[in-house]
């Protein structure tokens, strides 16, 4: 009993976080495909066919069937899918660049997700009342301004009540779909795919292009897959198949048999569909799933920079965490900053939902397509499938993805470009940083030595200080010797009782196992060293697991973690002299990457965001000046 427990739990957590994308795309894809065609009955039957179907052979299929399996270590998603391919093939470098485009293409869903989904149930206003309509862009932005702002308060509080919420609203738009069902059962037709090839046959080129509306009924299905790690595979599948897939099915055969007698209520059909007693209670239901759904998407956008942070490919950002229970509830306040300013100017120049959808469907055909491509390389690797099993498996896939892009292809001029732009800004942003990263490593390697100076507001007693206390000396991602460290004990003439050199490295995996934690060596230098290693969706901090590592007692000395002085690195870039900037090492650079790159470096990696990044304390750390040139 505890086991089905557990599950029931997992699924309806799953519901609040996974499914509310996808969940409440009712609201605004139905709308959209009669757009540019005809409202007879033939077409009504052909897209409520081509809806189904979609769902059926691309979400069921394709995602909960088969992507699901491929998974690093539990975790889901594009970086996660890269961190697990071999990198010394010449392959990965082209899907390394693949692959982070597709992790910008997430991060723009994060600003048109909750653009896109407050704007379309809030336009639910002028179905009440044509008095309401200009009301609906100052709702919708008021109610985006409140929900970035709390996301500073972390979502543990109302978190709980996410589930819940998106459960009554799957019954809710099920009873409101039979309900038509049952006054029209000539809808149950469209479950039959000749009605979708007889849509095509009928309509032409235009047939082909009402393919980038229909594809909305499957965004969101990417987010089951990025939040894989958070509820696992079964969860995730029962939600889909018990709840979400029925639901969704029944609510758009209720929109399509609805417009079948009433062709008018075109202009929104999920609100006019309903019983007019029942537009007030809907509206506001449908207000609180779609927060939900801006809600979950922002949470993986966040969880996604933390993974880029961590990984090396994204500016060390300052990331906070909103709960002491849970690590996955964080806030990156400078990519909240951008998801507001972002999402808001998007519903003043679009300002409708079937506007928006030209910029919202192309980022997500994009992404789902880049998903298929990591996901086939990764069957041939890791499950060494041969190349007609992946062709017979996935190539149905790929036609589906490649034929919706098709289709979406022709809104880039009417929107589509924005995201694309975004995703592209992103990729230039994570490549610039990687390569910098890379010749900062050589800087270093070049020349250790370093000038060093302790930070203003540091100095006084230290010498003092350091003959009697234990210093840990915690390496950067450029330079693991710690040589710099030793040369500024050199300097003052003095050295602490005991020191440990300390060097965090992330490895390619969501978590570490404790066993594989630490390793403890002796440098070159005459002191420990101790490495820690962690995986790209763990929070780092030094002071709790120097504090398992005291109780383990692997290090030849035991630590005084209250009294002991840990020393990070303040490092200033400064323009190479004139024949370094010539080496054929600073050649892989282009002279406005590397400004670029310092101009990054010096507003997101300074030595307090390296103190929050390893959760050191405030009182107890020294900042060590120091130089590299480029």
């Amino acid at each position: 009993m505890a086991f089905i427990k557990t599950d029931k739990s997992l699924i309806l957590g799953a519901l609040g976080i996974v499914y509310g994308d996808v969940g409440t795309s009712p609201l605004y894809t139905l709308g959209t495909c009669f757009n540019n065609i005809a409202l007879s009955t033939s077409n009504i039957l052909g897209v409520i066919s081509l809806i189904f179907w979609s769902l059926i052979l691309v979400v069921s299929t394709c995602y909960v069937s088969v992507f699901l399996n491929a998974n690093n270590d539990g975790e889901g998603g594009v970086l996660a899918l890269l961190g697990l391919l071999k990198k010394t093939t010449k392959v990965y470098r082209i899907l390394f660049y693949i692959g982070i485009f597709g992790a910008g293409l997430l991060i723009s869903d994060g600003i048109l997700t909750p653009a896109i989904s407050v704007i379309s149930a809030m336009e639910g206003l002028s179905v009440i009342s044509a008095d309401f309509s200009h009301y609906i862009i100052p709702i919708t932005i008021s109610i985006l301004i409140a929900l970035f702002f709390c996301q500073r308060f972390g979502t543990q509080k109302i978190g709980f009540s996410f589930g819940p919420i998106l459960l009554i609203w799957f019954i809710v738009i099920s009873l409101l779909g039979l309900r038509q069902i049952y006054l029209h059962p000539e809808i149950l037709n469209a479950l039959n795919p000749y009605y979708a090839w007889q849509f095509f046959i009928n309509n032409g080129f235009t047939g082909w292009l009402i393919l980038g509306s229909v594809f909305l009924c499957i965004t969101g299905a990417e987010a089951m897959y990025a939040d894989l790690g958070q509820f696992g595979k079964t969860a995730i599948r029962l939600g889909w198949f018990f709840i979400v897939l029925p639901s969704l099915i029944l609510s758009f055969l209720g929109e399509g048999a609805d417009l079948l007698t009433h062709p008018d209520h075109i202009s929104n059909p999920f609100y006019l569909s309903a019983p007019k007693w029942c537009h007030f209670p809907l509206l506001f239901l449908a207000a609180f799933a779609t927060i939900i759904a801006s809600q979950s998407i922002i949470s993986a956008s966040y969880s996604l920079a933390r993974q880029g942070i961590l990984l090396g490919v994204m500016p060390r950002l300052k990331v906070i965490q909103t709960s002491m229970n849970h690590s996955g509830q964080i806030y990156v306040p400078r990519i909240n900053v951008i998801f507001t300013i972002g999402t808001i100017s998007l519903v003043f120049f679009f300002g409708s939902s079937s506007a928006l959808t030209s910029a919202y469907g192309i980022a997500i055909n994009a992404e789902m397509l880049i998903m298929t491509i990591l996901v086939i390389y990764f069957a041939y690797e890791k499950w060494h499938w041969s190349a007609l099993k992946i062709i017979s498996v996935f190539s149905f896939f790929v036609v589906i993805d490649l034929a919706f892009l098709s289709s979406n292809l022709f809104k880039i001029s009417s929107g589509g470009w924005i995201p694309l732009a975004f995703a592209l800004l992103c990729l230039l942003v994570m490549i610039t940083w990687r390569k910098g990263i890379v010749l900062l490593q050589h800087a270093f390697q070049q020349k250790p030595d370093h000038r060093l100076s302790i930070l203003p507001g540091q100095t006084g007693h230290v010498g003092q200080l350091l003959a009697d206390l234990e210093a840990i000396l915690i390496t950067n991602t450029y330079d693991h010797s710690g040589a710099c460290f030793l040369k500024y004990f050199d300097n003052i003439h003095m050295k602490p009782r005991h020191w440990l050199i300390l060097t965090v490295l992330i490895d390619s995996i969501p978590r570490v196992e404790p066993k594989n934690r630490s390793v403890l060596s002796e440098s070159p230098l005459g002191a420990s060293h101790l490495t820690l290693h962690f995986g790209f969706m763990e929070t780092i901090n030094i002071p709790a697991y120097l504090s398992a590592i005291n109780q383990q007692a692997i290090l030849p000395f035991k630590l005084n973690l209250q009294k002991c002085l840990y020393f990070i690195e303040d490092i200033a870039i400064v323009p190479a002299c004139q024949h370094a900037k010539k080496a054929k090492l600073f050649s892989t650079m282009f002279q406005w990457q590397k400004n670029w790159f310092i101009f990054m470096f010096s507003n997101t990696s300074s030595s307090l965001a390296s103190l929050e990044f390893l959760k050191l304390p405030k009182d107890q750390t020294i900042m060590i000046g120091t130089y590299a040139e480029l």
